[in-house]
C-alpha cells in the first residue's frame, strides 16, 4: 500500500480506524437485505444489482482493511503490545 512506510503509529491507528468504519458502513448496508430462516440471503435477492453492488463494496473495503492490517501488525508489533498493555492495566 502506498504511503504506509511513511506512517507513524498514531497515523496508522487513525487510518486503521477509518478503514474499519468504512467497512462497518458497507457491512450495515449488506445486512439490510432480506435473510431466510437460516440467516442466509436468498438467491432472488443475491441476483439484484443493488445487492451485488453492496457485496462488491463490502468485499473491497474488507480486502483493503485486511491488507492494511497485515502490514500494520508487522510494522508496529511493539507499539501495539504496549498500547494493549496500557488499556488492560486500568
Amino acid at each position: 500500500m502506498q504511503g504506509e512506510d511513511s506512517m507513524n503509529f498514531e497515523e496508522a491507528k487513525l487510518h486503521k480506524h477509518e478503514l474499519e468504519e468504512i467497512n462497518k458502513g458497507y457491512s450495515a448496508k449488506l445486512n439490510t437485505f432480506e435473510k431466510n430462516s437460516m440467516g442466509m440471503t436468498p438467491d432472488h435477492i443475491r441476483e439484484t444489482l443493488e445487492w451485488q453492488k453492496a457485496k462488491k463494496d463490502f468485499d473491497g473495503s474488507f480486502a483493503k482493511l485486511r491488507n492494511f492490517n497485515g502490514w500494520y501488525v508487522k510494522a508496529f508489533k511493539k507499539e501495539i503490545q504496549t498500547d494493549r498493555r496500557k488499556r488492560f492495566a486500568r
